[in-house]
């Protein structure tokens, strides 16, 4: 039951804030809730007429993409105007340059510079219709796990709160936004919060949300006012998932997409089991063989097209994880007729295990090496308890002494002087056996939860 703040929220604060931003996030909202009852054969209509209009609109306009086309076609689509177009990565997006925003386009954009989750970090366009999108779809998937915009809700991440206008916003949206590394006193602080402020919505990073729950298991410590727990930036494997479900007594729901980037692609429901409903208001999903679309049950590269970025159009942009579709037609037995996935193929988000048994999430790293610029790209390695290998690519002019005296303090703070990282600067991070670069790797946290590489997957520390 939504109290009177959520209804007043609703009537009159959300419209306002979206008058403000120059955004429509209440209205795509509205359409999301009624789309996802939609008839597939007229969703699936709506999307191939938006997919033609972005190819049509960014031939003419994008003297990148004009080039990109003009080479070798593409793998053949389901989706008739995507077919043959080539597929777009993100080291062809980072040889871009300057070429966005679209030189016609004259609407205020938003910039997001990504975390770098694979070691690189990248500036992604969005307009502000894009925008609207992106949020309403938030809203529309943690709504699945009973949230209303104006409920309070806690937010833990590692990147801390800095602009006022964030801060405003919290305050609005009733948002506790708590920074979270491996020490547990801040899980302390978590639940403390949960508690003193009866807050029923729980939202963070998967590994994140998995510390937490360790934490609370292991000390006895309850959280009753949380209703619902969704998690996503990294894959919620069985572990991770057995623990918060015992820590909350809930269902945890997942959901997967590229903040960066601006996608929400797919996200589970209270009924949906181990599958995915994809969310194809926004965008197009395409899994992919080697020359055209994977057959139902067997992994492909997951590849997006955004229906609704004039600014920098992702057209066929491949996202560098595996999905596996479901069969033609599955449906989830909550009603909705959104289409399905059958289970994502994402990358093990190894944790770095720290010798007192809390552990180092890989989203430390993340906001580490965001602020360190003139690291090229970096990876961790642990191969024994106690050990942690820095590997690291720096750019020319690089002052490495800097880099490594900021690195050890860091670390040592977070893991209590209980960890001494070793650096090992390389000339390049070779790609694993899927095609990616791992972030982390640690053989010592995938022994401590039994978990195995998927097959294909070749990169165990060495």
């Amino acid at each position: 039951m939504s109290d009177l703040y959520t209804r007043l929220f609703g009537r009159l604060v959300f419209p306002a804030l979206d008058r403000a931003n120059g955004t429509t996030i209440g209205e795509k909202l509205d359409h999301l809730r009624s789309s996802e009852h939609d008839d597939p054969m007229r969703m699936r209509g709506l999307q191939e007429e938006a997919a033609a209009r972005v190819v049509e609109t960014t031939a003419k306009r994008s003297a990148f993409y004009r080039k990109l086309w003009h080479g070798a076609p593409g793998p053949a689509s389901e989706f008739p105007p995507l077919d043959r177009v080539p597929v777009v990565t993100k080291s062809d997006l980072a040889r871009a340059g300057g070429d966005f925003p679209l030189a016609e386009y004259r609407g205020r954009v938003i910039r997001c510079v990504t975390s770098g989750s694979t070691g690189k970090p990248m500036t992604f366009l969005r307009s502000m219709e894009q925008e609207s999108w992106f949020w309403a779809l938030r809203f529309r998937i943690w709504g699945w796990a009973g949230y209303r915009p104006g409920d309070p809700y806690l937010t833990v991440n590692l990147n801390p709160r800095t602009a006022w206008k964030k801060k405003l916003q919290d305050v609005l949206f009733r948002c506790s936004y708590l920074t979270f590394n491996a020490d547990n006193l801040d899980a302390e602080r978590i639940v403390e919060t949960l508690n003193r402020r009866r807050i029923p919505h729980l939202n963070g990073f998967s590994s994140s949300l998995f510390v937490l729950a360790r934490y609370m298991l292991e000390h006895g410590v309850q959280a009753p006012s949380v209703t619902g727990v969704t998690a996503t930036g990294d894959t919620l494997f069985a572990p991770y998932r057995e623990t918060l479900e015992s820590a909350f007594g809930l269902r945890v729901l997942d959901y997967y997409g590229a903040g960066g980037e601006g996608f929400h692609v797919a996200s589970q429901c209270a009924e949906s089991g181990s599958r995915y409903h994809i969310h194809p208001e926004n965008a197009v999903l395409e899994i992919l063989g080697e020359d055209g679309p994977a057959t139902p049950g067997e992994p492909g590269r997951i590849v997006l097209t955004q229906l609704h970025n004039g600014a920098m159009p992702l057209v066929r942009y491949e996202l560098g994880d595996l999905a596996v579709a479901a069969p033609t037609g599955a449906r989830c037995t909550c009603g909705r007729t959104l289409p399905m996935l059958e289970r994502l193929e994402g990358r093990l988000p190894d944790l770095i295990s720290v010798p007192d048994g809390s552990y180092l999430v890989p989203h430390f790293f993340v906001v580490l090496f965001k602020g360190l610029q003139s690291v090229y790209r970096y990876q961790i390695v642990q191969r024994r308890p106690g050990e942690m290998i820095v590997r690291l690519v720096g750019h020319q002019g690089c002052r490495r002494s800097e880099v490594e005296e900021i690195v050890r303090r860091e670390v040592a703070a977070a893991t209590r002087e209980q960890i001494v990282p070793v650096f090992d600067w390389v000339g390049d991070i070779p790609l694993s056996g899927a095609g990616k670069r791992r972030l982390v790797i640690s053989d010592v946290t995938r022994e401590k939860l039994q978990t195995a590489p998927r097959d294909g997957d070749a990169d165990r520390a060495e």
